[in-house]
């Protein structure tokens, strides 16, 4: 089995929270993010050290587990980490049109899928969404980015193009686990509780942000909740109706304790979860960004738990990276609330633990 580090235990955050970002730097220099740390520290300071050290502790504790994990293990791992290409091809793409500083990107590009990080450091070099498209003319998902030659660009182009990708990634992944790979029939449970997450995370952002009549071509096949639950959903109007239909399939209940778990650090505050969930769905408000941390735990926890009823399939190599993925969210939220000044009751809401 791979060989899992140490990870950042809750008392050592609440630790952090009452440090400053020097404090900080010091002490991730002395877990496992010390190399790093060492190495940069010729070069940055500050808030930029620990992002830095961060990201790159971050790409090689993927690729190192990718490279160590056996047979079918190092497979399914690998795709699972495709998802990190889309992340970053989103990133390069964005940097191409919006004319972002390439030191700005390289700091949160994770090379931790498919393309390596030469090809990513080439793709740097690429001043055009057609250039980039060239760049990429290898890549699985080549094809969904087609049209951002001949089309040019439009406002909410990226998202379209980011949705497309996701939906080219988890039919893939669903596809590969399906196909009889040892250990996909173990994956299989969480791929559609992720895409569910997916599904619902969507549906509540084209509620607000979308004038489309059906949203079932945005949907991600795969999952245990239905296209066509969610074209209806997306419809509701009526509170009673939204309500049953969300406790249906057992999303509500799901939602109430995540986004309850968000706020029960909060001492003194009165918080109706349900409540919370049909005014942001009434009013076709964007989900604030505690939904968002809200479903992040709630798929995180979820992905331990059924790591542990599979203790020797891919699911806790997934489940220790996903967490290692968090850390570095965390210790980022952290940081970059010390910077701006925020108390640090406020910054832990935005934890994942």
């Amino acid at each position: 089995m791979v060989r899992k580090k140490r990870l950042i235990q809750p008392d050592q955050y609440m630790r952090l929270l009452n440090m400053d970002l020097s404090q900080i730097s010091r002490f991730i220099g002395e877990t496992e993010y010390q190399n790093e740390v060492n190495e940069l520290a010729r070069n940055f300071s500050g808030i930029s050290l620990i992002e830095a050290a961060l990201t790159r502790n971050l790409a090689e504790t993927y690729q190192n587990v990718i490279n160590i994990a056996p047979g079918s293990l190092h497979e399914l791992t690998e795709r699972y980490l495709a998802r990190w290409d889309i992340w970053n091809v989103m990133l390069l793409l964005r940097r191409t049109q919006f004319g972002i500083p390439v030191t700005q990107i390289r700091q949160v590009l994770i090379p931790a899928g498919g393309l390596s990080p030469s090809v990513i450091e080439s793709l740097l070099s690429r001043n055009s969404l057609c250039q980039m498209v060239e760049g990429l003319n290898r890549w699985e998902f080549h094809k969904v980015l087609s049209g951002l030659c001949s089309g040019g660009y439009h406002k909410g182009l990226f998202a379209e193009v980011e949705n497309s990708l996701y939906i080219a990634f988890y039919t893939n992944l669903y596809r590969d686990a399906r196909s009889g790979i040892r250990g996909g029939d173990a994956l299989l449970p969480y791929i559609r509780f992720e895409i569910d997450i997916v599904n619902i995370r969507n549906l509540f952002r084209l509620r607000a942000g979308s004038s489309a009549e059906d949203i079932r071509q945005f949907m991600i096949p795969g999952g245990n909740i239905r296209p066509d639950f969610f074209q209806r959903v997306y419809q509701t109007e009526d509170r009673q109706q939204f309500i049953s239909d969300m406790q249906q399939v057992k999303i509500l209940p799901l939602l109430e304790t995540a986004i309850q778990n968000v706020w029960s650090d909060v001492s003194g505050v009165e918080f109706d979860p349900a409540e919370f969930i049909w005014k942001r769905w009434s009013e076709r408000k964007t989900p604030l960004f505690s939904m968002v941390m809200a479903v992040s735990r709630l798929r995180l926890h979820r992905l331990e738990q059924i790591s542990r009823r599979y203790p020797f399939s891919v699911l806790p190599i997934l489940s220790y990276l996903e967490h290692k993925r968090y850390e570095v969210m965390n210790i980022r939220a952290i940081a970059r609330g010390k910077q701006f000044g925020l108390d640090p009751d406020h910054i832990r809401r935005y934890l994942i633990l």
